[in-house]
């Protein structure tokens, strides 16, 4: 595919904005289906929908070879990219180009897109921000729901036991989330939004979070524990959303999963890399835990992963984020902050070195 630089009519930029002549253009490097998901209303042109822009280009991620990406990057030479899950990592002078100033990525992780000198050396990389945290907390406490009535169990017993009339409350042992005390690994967004969805059930809420101050959880009605031992052991539902760090990765050990009392829930939604999975396996094949993931440290997860067989987990395939009907917000979020870029105004879910280093 030969990459097409598409001119969109010139918007004017504030008084107050002042770049070379070649600054202003935008290139969208996405798929046909991320297009479709994403950027629906988006005209072919970009239109007025991008204000500022002094030209816009597509770049079909899918279809276009790495020559192609080098050459779209070279000729056109934009300000401003717009990324999503097929985007070509930028190469590697990425962080010496006078030109590129701004990637705006439409979904969550930049790691494998961007390097870590581009924001070294003060360019600028957004991502979907909070946009996402409300659904990834929904499915957090759906996968806790699920796991608390037993919903791994449901196919086994309509099959073999229906028929039979036995309770299948009994027999499933199913469980409520009502006045539980639930555990928070990690407060950051999608923690925070659980708080909120856990008060309903009237949920006794803790946390603990690496570097987190005890009296910002405090401060948001949770109770904050000195430490992850003390976390798991009083928790009947553990939520994993911490962010994964090169500090973290696999703390939640053998010992840390012993300590959660016998037949609480741990679900994971945050990184499957923070969690010892060996330990985790055993702890599925003995069927001491309420087991419920949506992320694991090898992904995708496939059926050949040693805890799928175990039929009493749960699994979802790395769905926590937005679901399908939403990510045409994140669209619109994506291309609010390219104009915000282009008219001088601060850009909104920046991602900090720190966050980078967090990420996967």
């Amino acid at each position: 595919m030969t990459p097409v630089s598409i001119p969109v009519p010139l918007a004017g930029s504030p008084a107050s904005v002042r770049r070379p002549e070649n600054r202003g253009g935008v290139l969208i490097a996405i798929s046909e289906r991320e297009r479709a998901d994403f950027l629906p209303f988006l005209p072919p042109d970009g239109g007025p929908s991008i204000p500022g822009a002094r030209g816009v280009a597509w770049f079909d991620s899918k279809r276009g070879s790495a020559e192609d990406w080098t050459a779209v990057l070279r000729e056109f030479r934009p300000e401003v990219l717009v990324s999503c899950w097929t985007t070509p990592p930028l190469p590697a002078d990425a962080a010496d180009r006078p030109d590129l100033r701004y990637v705006c990525h439409l979904t969550g992780s930049v790691r494998r897109l961007v390097p870590r000198a581009f924001i070294e050396n003060g360019g600028l990389v957004s991502n979907w921000g909070d946009a996402v945290s409300p659904q990834v907390a929904e499915h957090a406490l759906l996968l806790a729901l699920l796991a608390l009535r037993n919903g791994a169990r449901w196919r086994g017993y309509i099959r073999d036991l229906g028929p039979t009339h036995a309770n299948p409350s009994m027999v499933l042992d199913t469980r409520t989330l009502f006045g539980r005390r639930v555990g928070l690994h990690g407060f950051g967004r999608v923690a925070r939004a659980l708080v909120g969805l856990l008060k309903p059930f009237g949920a006794e809420v803790s946390a603990w979070s690496e570097g987190v101050p005890t009296d910002f959880i405090r401060s948001h009605g949770v109770r904050p524990c000195a430490s992850l031992r003390e976390l798991f052991s009083g928790s009947e539902v553990l939520i994993e959303c911490e962010a994964l760090t090169p500090q973290n990765a696999g703390s939640v050990d053998a010992a840390a999963l012993a300590a959660l009392p016998d037949g609480a829930v741990f679900v994971n939604v945050g990184r499957g890399a923070v969690v010892d999975e060996a330990a985790l396996e055993r702890e599925a094949a003995s069927g001491r835990l309420r087991i419920a993931l949506d992320v694991v440290k090898e992904e995708p997860m496939t059926s050949a992963s040693a805890i799928f067989a175990h039929e009493s987990a749960l699994f979802s395939p790395h769905i926590a984020g937005p679901t399908a009907d939403r990510y045409q917000d994140c669209g619109r979020f994506a291309l609010d902050n390219v104009a915000r870029y282009l008219a001088g105004r601060p850009v909104l879910a920046q991602i900090t070195l720190a966050d980078y280093d967090r990420s996967t």
